[in-house]
């Protein structure tokens, strides 16, 4: 971000700050022509709303263990052989950002001997406010990587306390047999804990305790050398899409398969995730003579946008993943300020702070 002050260049005092009354007389608001000079004058431009969608896909990894061929031999189960791999569609959610327009540019030029007040831009040009306090919020969007981890589970993959006869056994079969022979000296451990059978007791409950979870790790630890082992992720993937302002019915926004996770838009190895975009608020469209009448008006003043409203759908095979109404830009009309508003009240600062992502007028207030 960066904040800029507008007009004559000179050290900044409180003064800068609420001396508007001149901004009144002086300034120039106009559409900026990319081949003329900006000299004292800044370019600010609107945004076009953007939709960037976060969806949470649970994933779960198996692998096998190293006598997974055993197991339905000495534990009497069977279980797969091979790693499996599975995804799960679990939440959907909007958020909305904003892309610069290019083709809504605005030149706030000073004359020479003005004393102006600040104005503060996003990285990318888009107005913030003028005369504000506050500091630019964080882009929710672009601090969302468009593949990120947020929760995982991993498996004990600490190895058991097994006899050393295990490591001497020549084959597979030999080292399955007396690992499962050391499972049931375990269990059988802990069952004769739990009912007395011992002739060294835990001294309390809390000796119990410890004794018992010490003997149950090393049950799950040995375990798993038949049983395989199993890690859960919860992966958050963020897509963009920037509406073009027409209704949208059923666009391929990505894929998904249970068997492969989230896919391009052109995999056709996984079923669609639809977007759809109606209309539900859009501005009137203006024939010519209303149109230049518009523009007039534009003319000398303060340049931000009436955002529309629309229903946004995400579906993945029937069922509706996400259903919300949200503002865009794109639907829209361009309203104007006077800049005289900047001088209501000449004991106090007017601030005006528009919304970065639909270029809407987001609050107007004395300072």
């Amino acid at each position: 971000m960066r904040r800029l002050l507008l007009g004559l260049v000179a050290p900044l005092t409180l003064a800068s700050l609420v001396a508007s009354t001149e901004l009144a007389a002086q300034t120039r608001v106009k559409r900026y022509d990319v081949t003329k000079e900006t000299d004292y004058g800044i370019v600010y431009r609107l945004p076009e709303t953007q939709l960037s969608f976060v969806l949470g896909v649970r994933e779960q990894h198996y692998q096998p263990g190293s006598l997974a061929a055993y197991a339905d031999k000495y534990l009497g189960r069977r279980v797969e052989g091979e790693p499996q791999h599975s995804y799960r569609l679990e939440s959907a959610r909007a958020v909305l950002t904003g892309i610069p327009d290019e083709t809504q540019q605005f030149l706030i030029a000073f004359d020479r001997k003005t004393v102006a007040p600040f104005v503060l831009l996003t990285d990318k040009g888009i107005l913030f406010s003028i005369n504000g306090s506050e500091e630019l919020p964080a882009d929710q969007a672009q601090q969302i990587p468009l593949t990120q981890v947020v929760s995982e589970q991993l498996p004990d993959q600490t190895a058991p306390a097994l006899p050393r006869e295990y490591s001497q056994a020549g084959t597979r079969a030999s080292r399955a047999e007396i690992a499962a022979n050391y499972l049931y000296e375990l269990r059988e451990s802990s069952m004769n804990v739990l009912t007395g059978a011992v002739d060294n007791m835990p001294k309390d409950g809390e000796s119990m305790r410890l004794v018992l979870d010490h003997l149950r790790h090393e049950e799950a630890r040995t375990l798993r050398l038949f049983a395989g082992d199993t890690t859960q992720r919860l992966v958050a993937h963020r897509i963009d899409y920037l509406p073009t302002g027409e209704d949208l019915e059923a666009y391929t926004l990505a894929r998904f398969s249970p068997t492969l996770g989230l896919l391009a838009p052109s995999d056709l190895r996984g079923t669609p995730i639809t977007l759809s975009i109606k209309a539900l608020e859009r501005a009137d469209e203006l024939d010519e003579k209303a149109e230049r009448r518009h523009e007039k008006q534009l003319e000398n003043s303060i340049v931000y946008c009436r955002p529309g409203l629309a229903l946004v759908r995400l579906s993945w095979e029937g069922k509706t993943l996400l259903q919300e109404k949200v503002p865009l830009t794109q639907l829209g009309a361009l309203q104007a300020l006077a800049p005289k508003m900047l001088n209501l009240n000449q004991d106090k600062t007017t601030s005006i702070y528009l919304d970065t992502r639909t270029g809407a007028v987001r609050q107007i207030k004395q300072e």
